[in-house]
């Protein structure tokens, strides 16, 4: 633009210059000045275009800064037999929700209000097994035989009960929306074998609606919607009984369609799983993170270390924890490191909430059946 402007501005000096002779001395002078004066502003204003474009080109876009480890960590333990802390969501550190399936009833969800972790002890019929909201006065929580349940600020009320192709025996074993009219509620219902392989996905948006899952089969436990391409990632777990492993197997859902990406028997080395960090979803493929680019997986990291878990949550790409079978790892963008030891056996980590200081973690331990929440804080 600043080149046509100035060839703008030459061929009306020239168009000028077509005087007569008696004024062309005179004239000109004047001319001579107002171009000079007119080139001199053309150029300053193209240098600081070109500084302005120069310094855009050199900043270039936001890089991920690497995650810190200065961890202070607290413990908290919820001596709760039986009830199986599994899931967690929180819209802050001092409004952390944690639910449990199974036990008493009227200890199966729990609160941390930035001191300490408490129950209400009201019981209600329901046992939850997932958790997501998008305020602290708009929670919902989904479990057995359909059941989904909402927190408006005022206490926990029965918000639906859905069924699938006449099922009630659905059980929801995850959430997740990124809109308060767009959530999911996921997981299965039995199979002719009494297996849960049944899929099921259920979308509010202003109501609820089930979506066609008959060309997949498993277990629904994670699913995110990427922000770079719009689609939306999903993971399943297929129990095979007798006659199969159980596997892992990853859709991808678009145009509602689903295409199997990825499938593995579910051990260590293989297993799938998906995260989504800062709005991007990460795929876990054995020992490897990847992202999705086009129709291919781009390898981000590869993990050396045995005891990886298949499972993380992050931040960013160079902020990210790994689940171990012996604690919990971090990766900077450059190395990875223990920032966590568990000294007993079957202690796996089942979910986290971060935050932009804080992180939670929750954590069963088998050999003595005692819920436990690791709390760090930067420092």
């Amino acid at each position: 633009m600043v080149i046509l402007h100035y060839f703008f501005w030459g061929q009306k000096s020239l168009i000028l210059f077509q005087v007569t002779p008696d004024l062309k001395t005179n004239f000109l002078g004047l001319m001579k000045t107002y171009i000079i004066k007119q080139t001199i502003s053309i150029v300053l204003f193209t240098v600081v275009l070109l500084s302005l474009g120069c310094k855009k080109t050199l900043t270039g876009p936001a890089q991920d800064i690497p995650g810190r480890r200065d961890y202070v960590w607290s413990v908290d333990t919820l001596n709760y037999p039986y009830n199986t802390i599994s899931r967690i969501w929180g819209s802050s550190p001092t409004d952390v929700w944690v639910v449990s399936r199974g036990g008493d009833l009227d200890k199966t969800i729990f609160h941390f209000d930035g001191n300490r972790w408490k129950t209400d002890g009201i019981s209600r019929p329901i046992s939850p097994s997932a958790i997501w909201g998008f305020a602290n006065d708009n929670i919902f929580i989904g479990g057995g035989n359909g059941k989904i349940w909402n927190n408006n600020g005022g206490g926990w009320h029965e918000n639906a009960v859905l069924t699938k192709d006449g099922s009630t025996q659905i059980v929801f074993d995850g959430m997740w929306g990124d809109l308060p009219n767009d959530l999911f509620a996921f997981g299965a219902y039995p199979d002719s074998n009494g297996a849960a392989n049944n899929s099921v996905i259920a979308n509010y948006t202003d109501k609820w609606t089930m979506l066609n899952t008959d060309n997949i089969k498993g277990i629904i436990e994670h699913l995110y919607k990427n922000k770079i391409d719009g689609k939306t990632y999903l993971q399943a777990i297929n129990i095979g009984g007798w006659a199969h492993p159980d596997s892992t197997i990853l859709y991808e859902y678009s145009h509602s369609e689903f295409t199997k990406i990825y499938s593995s028997v579910w051990s260590n080395d293989f297993a799938g799983d998906i995260s989504l960090i800062n709005g991007e979803v990460y795929f876990v493929l054995g020992k490897r993170i990847a992202k999705r680019i086009g129709n291919e997986f781009t390898t981000l990291l590869n993990i050396e270390n045995t005891n990886f878990y298949n499972a993380i949550w992050g931040r960013n790409s160079k902020d990210i924890f790994l689940r171990m079978t012996d604690g919990l790892a971090h990766y900077n963008g450059s190395d990875v490191e223990y920032l966590l030891h568990f000294d007993k056996p079957r202690t796996p980590i089942f979910g986290a909430a971060l935050f932009e200081k804080e992180v939670f973690f929750i954590v069963y331990e088998a050999q003595t059946n005692l819920n436990i929440i690791y709390h760090g804080v930067l420092k």
